[in-house]
């Protein structure tokens, strides 16, 4: 038992001295930069360059991130979230949602719960999606920075999602499209986090979204993403019908 015991206490405090040097050798401090009209123009040109006015054309995409599956209509800002076995509605501006429950009782506290959840998950999945398109958002800072001698975008959002207060630097190519970026976020503890941008592939409204994004420790992925001008060109009816034709159903989140 003693040495059962001597064996996890030695795994525990191996993993905890690797885990701190990894903090202590990969953690970076935000860099500074300038904002200014210098900053916005080379926002503009990133904007260009992944065709933000076909994504502000586009009405409604539908894509899978991990487990979840998602149909956004952009143009009413609601989703569908398809996650752990369960359909969620979500009126996103409203805050209101709906759980389709195929034929089980929930309690309201549940039925609260889980369009919260989706509500978490589609912040963040979105934001893999397509978070270019938002670097103009209202609470958005953006400013030049020089990395390693080469012009990038640090682009911090002081509010709004579910995390406010996250920043992102964009590194960019010569054609000034997103290469990768480095994370400054609440929920990863060590700074300057390094995530590729690549897989790009252009949608069928003209929109370019990258679909991979590696980093040693956790690849992400956007599988299958599908882009149209309107609802009805991804699904044969209105997916949403239940948000606008009983709203005592509805519960907010």
């Amino acid at each position: 038992m003693l040495k059962k015991l001597k064996i996890l206490f030695l795994s525990v405090l191996a993993i905890g001295l690797s885990s701190f040097l990894l903090y202590v050798y990969m953690d970076e401090v935000l860099p500074k930069g300038e904002q200014g009209e210098a900053a916005d123009k080379l926002a503009d040109q990133m904007l260009s360059a992944i065709g933000d006015e076909a994504w502000q054309r586009t009405g409604a995409i539908s894509w899978a991130y991990e487990d979840r599956t998602y149909v956004w209509d952009k143009k009413r800002h609601f989703t569908k979230v398809v996650y752990e076995g369960r359909e969620v509605l979500i009126d996103i501006n409203d805050r209101v949602g709906y759980v389709v429950a195929n034929g089980e009782e929930l309690a309201e506290a549940d039925q609260k719960a889980l369009c919260e959840k989706a509500w978490r998950y589609w912040c963040n999945d979105s934001f893999w999606l397509n978070p270019i398109s938002k670097i103009f958002d209202s609470g958005t800072q953006r400013r030049l920075v020089n990395w390693q001698g080469e012009e990038a975008l640090l682009v911090t959002y002081t509010s709004g999602g579910a995390t406010p207060g996250d920043s992102y630097l964009w590194l960019l190519d010569e054609n000034n499209r997103p290469k990768s970026w480095k994370m400054w976020v609440s929920i990863i503890p060590v700074g300057g986090l390094k995530f590729s941008w690549d897989s790009w592939e252009t949608l069928e409204t003209g929109v370019q979204i990258s679909t991979h994004h590696f980093n040693p420790l956790r690849t992400i992925r956007i599988h299958e993403p599908v882009a149209a001008f309107h609802l009805n060109q991804l699904t044969n009816r209105d997916i949403f019908a239940l948000l606008l034709s009983d709203t005592s159903q509805l519960v907010n989140y």
